[in-house]
């Protein structure tokens, strides 16, 4: 195409638009401007007609623009808008170059209202107006809409406000908001109750308008610790003249902050625990009272059983003394029928110092447990070497064990070395395990094994005794360490004893600061292993006495027994030993849930003070928060966080120190 026929193109185009090209104003800049412009655009004349309209004008009405050249206005007017538009344009034309705006209903050609907002200027030149307009349908829609949606957000908060204060009204504790100038914002019918005042009475005012002067510093001094900390403060504390008489709250306080991060207001929730501490205070009262009528009555018991155990241990020469003689006698009767070859009453004479030596023996258990309970036995410490006492015990515990039949096999280890402990009672304690394996078992198999083990830095002597004996039931092993107790009336007609050898090895075991342990299958023998410390520390000294280490909550409980068991040995007293086991539960617990693990040690302090401590230690990374723990405000896993405010309370001294390398917290409680 040549340009000569663009330019008639595009002349066409604007005759379409415009009309006639006569007009003085429209230059062919113009003219593409207005065919491409998303706006709104025509032209009216004098006569009210449209002398142009461009494709958008067009299309908001569902025209060409050729089909509006020359269309009167008015016909696309809303009739309810036609006298504004007739009257708006008198006014431009008698006006010209002021601009006029209209708000102006259309009717589209598919007969929908269009609403078009629009200015128009006059050019007298020209004579005629033109026009700018848009789409304020949309626009209105959109106000609409958002008005809506305005209007509900504001409801559904109006409602989200009432159920808020709804719930908080319902709530029995305080509960207030304070601006950043401190006045209330917020109370909830419980504050209103307390203060006698209604809550239009309170809001907008300070504390000093209507708090009592007994509580307002409280008020204060907890809401600058908010602001100081800038976080939340929790804090028991008695508030005066809020309801009848002083009253303890828990009271939590923490601060709302504004979007750029500086406290906007502070929010207090306090709960009325009066009737809690009451009732805390009653309860210990009320347990301060059991535990001095349990210790009496243990007093009481403890006090008849060691007159009973006293007088058993006095009446030993007097027992002993007929026994021996008739033993004596028989013994000399014995040897006088022997030279003159008389057996006539020999075995009479044999049955006799059985049974006597049986009696004996009978006695001398009953005397020993009595002496043991009375506090009567008392311990010899000396130092000897463990092959010896070994090979005097085996000397005379062989012949008892083979007379069954029995095959015997002693191992030794080289490193055993010696000991400092009582050897007469460890004698003792092994003869009576070995007399007991070879007993209950018959054309079998006997072993004696000592070995010396280090233990948390401390050496140790294991004494085992192993047989291939009748063995004892797992229901019944529980039950061997019981004064008198035997598995059941068939072993004791069989196998004869008064159940007190088991217990005696106890009891001596615990003297010298060991223990003993059974495993065994019925059928298929059974194990006895004694533990005893190589080194045995004596009651009074500064030495530790015991070391445990509680990496789980399995070992509280072996912590808290063996603790018990060793104060108990140490001298302590009922009611002491009741508080030294709940320490131990205590700290080590802690150790456990807040440090991962630690050791827990007891020991005696002098022997004048008849005193013991109880450490627990972590060696790692120490116990976090451990302020917030003495304060009672956190709660472990299983919610026993608690524990150690008990502790300082039970404790007679209580020191606490934490650092980055550890944390070790000791109680001492007298004995």
């Amino acid at each position: 195409m040549s340009d000569g026929d663009t330019q008639r193109a595009a002349r066409g185009e604007e005759t379409a638009m415009f009309g006639e090209p006569e007009r003085t104003f429209a230059s062919s800049s113009y003219a593409r401007l207005f065919a491409a412009s998303d706006a709104l655009i025509f032209e009216i004349d004098r006569d009210g007609r449209l002398a142009a309209a461009n494709p958008a004008t067009a299309l908001a009405l569902g025209y060409m623009p050729e089909q509006l050249l020359g269309a009167r206005l008015l016909d696309h007017v809303h009739a309810d808008d036609r006298g504004t538009v007739e009257v708006g344009l008198a006014n431009m034309f008698e006006r010209p170059g002021e601009v006029q705006a209209l708000r102006t209903r259309f009717v589209h050609r598919e007969g929908r209202t269009v609403t078009l907002a629009w200015q128009a200027v006059v050019d007298a030149a020209a004579g005629r107006a033109c026009a700018m307009a848009s789409d304020a349908g949309g626009r209105e829609l959109a106000e609409r809409a958002y008005e809506r949606e305005h209007a509900a957000a504001a409801r559904a908060i109006a409602e989200s406000e009432a159920r808020l204060g709804a719930l908080c009204d319902h709530i029995p504790a305080i509960v207030y908001l304070k601006d950043e100038g401190g006045s209330y914002v917020f109370i909830n019918r419980f504050f209103e109750a307390l203060l006698g005042r209604r809550r239009e009475e309170v809001l907008g005012r300070t504390d000093r308008e209507v708090l009592p002067a007994a509580a307002i510093e409280a008020f204060a001094r907890g809401e600058a610790q908010v602001r100081q900390r800038g976080a939340t403060v929790e804090i028991e504390e008695v508030l005066h003249g809020l309801g009848d008489g002083a009253r303890t709250f828990y009271s939590v306080r923490f601060p709302l902050r504004a979007s750029d991060g500086k406290i906007a207001a502070i929010c207090g929730v306090s709960t009325d625990i009066s009737g809690r501490k009451s009732a805390e205070a009653q309860l210990v009262e009320l347990n301060e009272s059991l535990e001095r009528r349990v210790a009496e009555r243990t007093a009481a018991a403890e006090d008849a059983s060691r007159a009973k155990s006293e007088f058993l241990a006095r009446m030993s020469h007097e027992l002993r003394t007929p026994l021996n003689a008739i033993l004596g006698y028989s013994e000399l009767l014995e040897d006088e029928m022997r030279e003159r070859g008389t057996q006539t009453w020999l075995a009479d004479l044999l049955r006799i110092r059985a049974a006597g030596k049986h009696l004996l023996s009978l006695i001398n258990d009953i005397l020993d447990i009595s002496k043991i309970e009375a506090g009567k036995m008392l311990v010899h410490i000396e130092e000897f070497t463990v092959a010896g006492m070994i090979d005097e015990v085996v000397a005379t515990s062989r012949p008892l064990i083979e007379k069954n039949r029995n095959a015997f096999r002693l191992e030794i280890s080289p490193s055993v070395g010696s000991m400092r402990s009582d050897p007469l009672k460890i004698r003792q304690c092994l003869l009576n395990l070995l007399s007991n394996a070879g007993k209950f078992t018959t054309a079998g198999q006997v072993e004696f094994s000592v070995a010396r083990q280090i233990v948390n830095g401390r050496a140790w002597i294991l004494f085992r005794v192993s047989d291939t004996g009748i063995g004892i039931a797992q229901e019944n092993i529980g039950q061997l360490f019981r004064e008198f107790y035997q598995v059941d009336s068939s072993s004791t007609r069989r196998y004869g004893g008064t159940g007190l050898g088991l217990v005696i090895t106890q009891r001596l075991c615990h003297m010298l600061g060991g223990d003993i342990r059974v495993s065994s299958r019925p059928g298929q023998g059974s194990i006895f292993t004694l533990e005893l410390p190589a080194v045995h520390i004596e009651a009074g000294g500064s030495e530790v006495a015991l070391e445990l280490d509680v990496l789980s909550e399995k070992d509280v409980a072996r912590a808290r027994v063996a603790a018990r068991e060793l104060c108990q040995k140490l001298g302590a007293r009922p009611l002491s030993l009741q508080k030294i086991a709940t320490i131990i539960s205590e700290l080590a617990r802690n150790m456990v849930l807040y440090a991962g693990g630690g050791k827990v040690v007891v020991g005696s302090v002098g022997a004048e003070r008849k005193c013991v401590f109880i450490r627990a230690v972590d060696e790692g990374s120490g116990i976090a928060d451990v302020d917030a723990i003495l304060a009672g405000r956190k709660v472990s896993r299983n919610g026993r966080g608690l524990g150690l405010i008990g502790t300082k309370r039970l404790a007679d001294g209580f020191r606490l120190h934490t650092g980055p390398t550890g944390t070790w917290i000791e109680a001492e409680v007298n004995l």
